[in-house]
C-alpha cells in the first residue's frame, strides 16, 4: 500500500480538529446554525494555515444531512476533494476566461445528490483579469444552490470587486506552541519518541504552517531512528549546531575576534550556508533580547526547554539590551547584502569583527554631543563643499562650554528661553556641514539643496548664517527652510535657525544688471509695469523688483 504523508493523514476532519483558526470554525459552525449562510467567501493566508481543510470541512457541513443514505461516502470524496458536487478547481492550471466561462455554464444545473453545488477554487488570484470579470455576475447573484469558496495566500492580488461580493475571513499563523502540541500528538499516534527540544525546533521552523511542520517531521521520521534527537535534527536538515552558535556568541562577549573567526570557519567547514549561520544567530540574540527586556517573564515568549532558557539567560547577562539589538540590526542588514554578493563570507566576517570590537568604535552622536569634535579652522567655501572624512570619528576632547552667568533679575522670560542649547553652541559650520553632508549621501533632496548652500558662521543664539550662490533657488530654498532645519535638529540634536542670504557674488552681478538697465527705462514705464496685476503679484510672491521693461513693437497700446 502506497505511503501517505503526514500532512494528508493528520488533515482536520471538522470544526473541533481545526488547529489556530478556532474563531472562524465557530463563525461558519454558527452561520450554518442560523441559516445565514453567505452565498461566496474568501478565505486570505499564507500556505499550510487550513484554508482548503476549512474549506472542505465547510462545505461537508453544509451538504451533509441526516437524509443521505450514502452520508459516510459522500463524506470522504469530499476530503479528498472528488466529490460530484463539490468541486475544486485549481486557479493556477484553469485560470482563462474559457474555464470561467465553462464554471458559470454547469454552476446553472442543480446538484446530484446534495443541497448545494459548492465550487473551492484555490489559489484564485492566479485567475485572470477576463476570467474575474467574466465570474463577477454570477458571483453576484449566483443561483440559490450555488456557493463559491474561494482561496489565496496573496489576497492583494483579487479585484476588489471580487473580494466585496464575498465574506472574507483572513487566517492567521499557527503559534508554534499549537504546533508543538499537534506534534506530539502525532508522535504519539506513529509510536515514536522525540526529544522536546526537537519538537520545538520544528514548530519555529515551520514559520506558522502547521503542512510546514509535518512535512519536516516526515522527513526525520523517513530516518527511521528509535528517537528523533537535536543531532538527528541538525544533520537531516543542515542546521548549525547549537553549541557552536553558542561558542560564536561568547567570542563576541569576549571582545575576541580571533575566536569569532576561528567559530565561522568552523561552520562553514560542516557545510552550513551563511545564511543559515546568521539565521540561527539572530534567533539566539532576539532570546538574549527577550530575557533582557521582560526579566522573569521571558520564559513565556521564548520557545526553548527549560535548560536552554537557563543558559540563554547567563549569555544575556554578558551584554546590555543596547548591545544586543545593534548586534540584530547589523546582521539583518549583513544577512540581505550576503544573498546577493559574490563576497558573502567576507561581509560575515567583517560584522562580526565590528560586533566583537564594538567598544573600540566610537559613536558619532556622542562625541558630537559631549562637544568631542574638534573645532576646525574656518575653510573657503570650495574647501566647505568637499566631503569629510569621517569628522565625526576623530576623538579629541574639546574644553568644556563655559559656564553662561546666572541671569540678572531684569532678563524677561522670553529672553531666557531664546537661549541656545549646549549642542548648539558646540556647533561650528564645518562640523555642521559634514553632519549634512553624511545624511545627504542616503538623500537626494537634501544633498540637491546643499549643493548650493554654503555655512558661514553660526552665531551664540543658534542661528546659522548661510548663503545661496544661485539666485534663482532662493525663493524654494527659503520655502524649504523648515524642512532643513528639521533635519539639522535630528542630525545635530541642536535648535538651529537659519538665517538665508544671496551671496555677495550673486547680489553683485544683480547690481551690475540693475545698474545697466535702470538708465534705459523711464520711471513712468517702470511704475506703469509694476501696477500691471499680474507683475505685481510676481514680485510680492517672489520677493523681487522690476529691473527692466521691455515694449512688444506690435503692442496695441
Amino acid at each position: 500500500m502506497a505511503y501517505t504523508v503526514l500532512a494528508r493523514r493528520y488533515r482536520s476532519q471538522d470544526f473541533d480538529e481545526v488547529i489556530g483558526q478556532e474563531p472562524i470554525a465557530r463563525t461558519l459552525r454558527k452561520a450554518i446554525d442560523t441559516d445565514r449562510v453567505a452565498h461566496a467567501y474568501l478565505f486570505c493566508g499564507t500556505r499550510g494555515v487550513g484554508k482548503t481543510s476549512m474549506a472542505r470541512i465547510f462545505a461537508k457541513a453544509l451538504n451533509l444531512s441526516d437524509e443521505l443514505t450514502d452520508r459516510e461516502a459522500i463524506d470522504d470524496a469530499i476530503m479528498r476533494g472528488d466529490d460530484i458536487d463539490v468541486i475544486e478547481i485549481d486557479g493556477a492550471s484553469n485560470r482563462g476566461v474559457e474555464e470561467a466561462r465553462e464554471l458559470i455554464s454547469k454552476s446553472i444545473y442543480r446538484p446530484a445528490r446534495c443541497v448545494y453545488k459548492i465550487y473551492i477554487i484555490d489559489e484564485v488570484h492566479m485567475l485572470t483579469r477576463e476570467a474575474f470579470n467574466a465570474l463577477l455576475k454570477t458571483m453576484e447573484e449566483p443561483p440559490a444552490h450555488v456557493k463559491f469558496i474561494l482561496c489565496t495566500t496573496e489576497p492583494f492580488k483579487v479585484p476588489a470587486t471580487i473580494q466585496s461580493r464575498c465574506q472574507r475571513f483572513d487566517f492567521r499563523n499557527i503559534s508554534s506552541g499549537d504546533i508543538a502540541g499537534h506534534l506530539q500528538a502525532v508522535l504519539k499516534t506513529e509510536k515514536v519518541k522525540a526529544e522536546e527540544a526537537v519538537v520545538l525546533q520544528i514548530a519555529r521552523l515551520a514559520n506558522g504552517s502547521m503542512r510546514d511542520a509535518l512535512s519536516l517531521l516526515d522527513r526525520l521520521l523517513a530516518a527511521n531512528e528509535k528517537k528523533l534527537t537535536v543531532g538527528i535534527l541538525q544533520e537531516m536538515l543542515g542546521l548549525p549546531d547549537q553549541a557552536i552558535i553558542d561558542n560564536l556568541i561568547n567570542a563576541l562577549a569576549e571582545a575576541d575576534p580571533a575566536e569569532a573567526l576561528m567559530v565561522i570557519e568552523e561552520l562553514v567547514n560542516r557545510g552550513n550556508s551563511l545564511d543559515q549561520v546568521i539565521e540561527n544567530l539572530i534567533e539566539r540574540l532576539r532570546g538574549m533580547m527577550i530575557i533582557r527586556a521582560c526579566g522573569a517573564d521571558a520564559s513565556g515568549a521564548i520557545d526553548l526547554v527549560a535548560d536552554d532558557i537557563e543558559h540563554l539567560k547567563k549569555q544575556a547577562g554578558q551584554f546590555d539590551l543596547a548591545a544586543i539589538v545593534h548586534m540584530i540590526v547589523l546582521l539583518e542588514n549583513v544577512q540581505r547584502t550576503v544573498k546577493s554578493s559574490a563576497t558573502g563570507r567576507a561581509l560575515f566576517e567583517a560584522a562580526v569583527v565590528r560586533l566583537a570590537l564594538a567598544e573600540k568604535f566610537a559613536d558619532a552622536a556622542s562625541l558630537i554631543e559631549k562637544g568631542g569634535v574638534p573645532t576646525l579652522p574656518s575653510l573657503t567655501p570650495s574647501q566647505q563643499k568637499k566631503k569629510p572624512v569621517a569628522v565625526a570619528a576623530v576623538s579629541v576632547s574639546a574644553p568644556p562650554p563655559p559656564t553662561p552667568p546666572p541671569p540678572s533679575r531684569s532678563t524677561t522670560p522670553a529672553a531666557a528661553t531664546s537661549a541656545p542649547t549646549a549642542s548648539a553652541t558646540a556647533l561650528n559650520p564645518v562640523t555642521l556641514r559634514a553632519q549634512l553632508e553624511a545624511r545627504a549621501a542616503d538623500d537626494g533632496r537634501l544633498e540637491m539643496m546643499l549643493d548650493h548652500l554654503t555655512f558661514e558662521a553660526i552665531d551664540g543664539q543658534g542661528t546659522a548664517r548661510v548663503t545661496i550662490d544661485d539666485a534663482t533657488q532662493f525663493v524654494q530654498t527659503k520655502n524649504n527652510l523648515p524642512w532643513l532645519e528639521s533635519i539639522i535638529t535630528d542630525v545635530t540634536g541642536a535648535a538651529i535657525r537659519i538665517d538665508l542670504r544671496i551671496s555677495d557674488e550673486q547680489q553683485s552681478g544683480q547690481q551690475q544688471r540693475v545698474s545697466a538697465t535702470e538708465g534705459r527705462i523711464t520711471r513712468e514705464t517702470r511704475e506703469a509695469a509694476s501696477n500691471i496685476p499680474l507683475v505685481r503679484k510676481a514680485m510680492e510672491v517672489l520677493e523681487m523688483r522690476l529691473i527692466d521693461v521691455e515694449e512688444s513693437s506690435n503692442s496695441t497700446e
